[in-house]
């Protein structure tokens, strides 16, 4: 359609998107003289009342909502060819599950902003009785204003209802017990077939608060079925220890607790509630406000305890220090070994995962077969390689292994990938709990957990559990799911 003037008053410059309905394009309109999106019902849905309604109910909640957070309807149509269709402010920037492919997590502040955002708009939708029901990451859109500021928009109320529609069994559009929405970002009530209201939408808005912070949603599976199952049954995962003596982060995981409840009685009142409480803690993580993490320590009660003491005690106290400081170090010293040789018969701890059965090799040798584990006495470096068998039985990984591994090291990959810029890891230990570093970077959640992780390169997980011995697992992937269950041995 390039190139053509669309219902006598659209030129259209270029299809910008496809959606679940319709296609969008870049126009003119030259009724108003500028730029516009334009979203048209595709041709194979003519003849689908069910869909009309649905693509024309997106137009209708829209029409009344005249808020700075949600993109702006324009006009709504039908060409002489009955070509359905109605046009949008044109917006300038990326939608935000881009954003979280390209940087996998964003620093609280910008995600803490973005959401206070939607939830704003979503308020505006609220008060006029429209729940949107399909909120996720490709439904918001943040834009880039000349200064440079960022701002959120709320896209997409195809699957939006009215209030009175959702409490008028008469007015339902779907059948009992159907679900609309997208698996991730759906609440238990909504996954369950039950009726929703405004608090469906708090709990799809913190899972999208969730993925910006930690790199993925809280709850995934293999399936559509384990994800909705997780969702409903399973219990959120825990932060670290580390992050959990940080006042940030226990306050921003107090609200995603509450947000995302099982039940809707549970959870924020109202969107209005929600955003409060998002407001509060935006602005005790603001930097220059009065609270601090609880991590950080002041160095003034020392000082004053060194400006009460006497010049003559201070250097009779000083002179003791460096005594006792420097038989310490003699003693450390003498105590050292002068020369350590490593013996040539050390064995090390190796894992070997992957997504389907692979042959290991070491150095071209045969060892065994995924899932597998050994006590190896090869001197690095060496050469491990994942063959695939069957249908991947031309894909191979390489690992080069240089140095013996400190505690238990473990190797994993997936043949089964979709050439996504991110991979999707499900991190498991037995006994559950453990801390995650991801490239030696401490990772929020405890294990059982998921972690998005790049496809471009390697990555390095290390899990760490009191009382049990280290392990350092390096993880090639090209996309797609890696489920990655590992039983930790005890010191």
């Amino acid at each position: 359609m390039t190139g053509t003037l669309f219902d006598d008053r659209y030129l259209i410059d270029r299809l910008i998107a496809r959606g679940g309905m319709g296609n969008i394009y870049k126009a003119h309109d030259t009724k108003r003289g500028q730029i516009v999106a334009v979203k048209m019902l595709r041709s194979e849905f003519d003849d689908d009342a069910v869909v009309l309604k649905r693509f024309l109910r997106e137009a209708h909640a829209v029409q009344n909502l005249h808020h700075p957070n949600i993109c702006q309807l324009y006009d709504i149509g039908c060409t002489r060819e009955k070509i359905h269709y109605f046009t949008m402010e044109f917006l300038e920037g990326d939608p935000l599950d881009k954003i979280l492919r390209d940087k996998r997590m964003l620093p609280p502040e910008t995600a803490l902003q973005y959401i206070m955002d939607i939830a704003a708009a979503l308020c505006d939708a609220h008060n006029h009785n429209i729940v949107h029901r399909d909120l996720k990451p490709a439904n918001i859109f943040i834009v880039h204003d000349a200064d440079g500021k960022e701002t959120a928009k709320l896209l997409d109320f195809g699957v939006a209802k009215l209030q009175e529609e959702l409490s008028d069994p008469g007015q339902k559009l779907t059948n009992a017990g159907s679900t609309l929405g997208t698996p991730f970002y759906m609440a238990p009530e909504q996954i369950q077939g039950f009726e929703v209201d405004g608090r469906a939408d708090v709990y799809s808005l913190a899972i999208i608060l969730w993925e910006c912070l930690f790199g993925a949603p809280p709850f995934l599976g293999k399936n559509i079925i384990e994800i909705f199952s997780a969702a409903v049954h399973q219990k959120l995962p825990k932060m670290t220890r580390a992050y959990r003596a940080s006042r940030k982060w226990r306050s921003i995981y107090a609200v995603l607790d509450k947000a995302l409840k099982k039940e809707p009685k549970n959870r924020y009142d109202s969107m209005q509630s929600f955003l409060r409480a998002l407001e509060q803690v935006r602005s005790e993580i603001t930097p220059g406000t009065a609270n601090h993490d609880a991590t950080k320590t002041s160095s003034l009660p020392l000082i004053a305890i060194i400006h009460n003491i006497s010049p003559l005690k201070l250097v009779l106290f000083g002179s003791i220090a460096i005594l006792v400081i420097g038989a310490i170090i003699s003693t450390i010293y003498l105590m050292i070994p002068k020369q350590v040789e490593i013996p040539q018969t050390q064995s090390g701890s190796y894992k070997f995962f992957s997504d389907v059965p692979a042959d290991i090799l070491i150095d071209d040798k045969y060892l065994g077969t995924t899932p597998y584990r050994a006590e190896l006495y090869n001197v690095p470096p060496f050469k491990i390689t994942f063959e695939g068998k069957d249908e991947y039985e031309k894909t191979n990984f390489v690992f080069d292994v240089d140095n013996y591994p400190e505690g238990v090291a473990g190797y994993a990959v997936n043949f089964k990938g979709s050439q996504a810029v991110r991979s999707m890891i499900f991190a498991e230990t037995t006994p559950e709990g453990a801390d995650i570093y991801v490239n030696d970077h401490l990772y929020p959640l405890k294990t059982p957990c998921q972690i998005a992780v790049s496809t471009s390169k390697s990555v390095k997980l290390t899990f760490k559990l009191k009382d049990y011995l280290d392990e350092n697992i390096t993880v090639k992937t090209h996309g797609g799911e890696l489920r990655l269950h590992t039983n930790l041995y005890p010191q």
